[in-house]
């Protein structure tokens, strides 16, 4: 990986996003998850974790060749997460709800929203690529919640 193409990239979604967004690069998520990327709402950061994101686009994709659209891409998530409008309430409302359908029903909320987000950002760049990585991040969510699966595409 190169990292100064990485910072370009970074560099670049950010321009298009209009966003001053601090975004740190690090290796791994702390922790034995595989995230690629994490927006902080306590200090409006986005980490993306260069290591876990190689790891996912080789799982995906069988190679390295698409990793610039993949960091793009989930930047472009992370992004949607740290403007989303109601994502203090959403976050709010996880801490306090119970029970596991519930939790899943509003963290689905949470992706939906930041997907909507970097869909409009740059969807059309690589839309292929883009689907691919959309689908696979919102696929656990849609098999425990089948309904959700069934609307989300009939109004894609």
């Amino acid at each position: 990986m190169n990292r100064t193409l990485i910072e370009d990239t970074v560099t670049d979604v950010l321009t298009r996003s209009n966003s001053e967004i601090e975004v740190v690069l690090e290796n791994l998520f702390p922790g034995k998850r595989l995230i690629g990327g994490k927006y902080n709402l306590d200090d409006h950061r986005i980490t993306l974790y260069l290591g876990a994101l190689e790891e996912q686009c080789l799982i995906l994709f069988g190679s390295l060749e698409p990793f610039e659209e993949y960091v793009r891409v989930v930047l472009a998530h992370e992004l949607g997460h740290a403007n989303d409008p109601e994502l203090e309430y959403l976050s709010d409302r996880l801490v306090n709800i119970r029970g596991s359908l519930p939790r899943t029903r509003i963290t689905l909320r949470l992706e939906e929203n930041a997907w909507r987000y970097a869909n409009r950002l740059l969807r059309m760049e690589n839309p292929a690529v883009f689907d691919t990585i959309m689908g696979q991040s919102l696929s656990s969510y849609y098999e425990l919640l089948p309904e959700y699966a069934e609307s989300a595409a009939t109004t894609a």
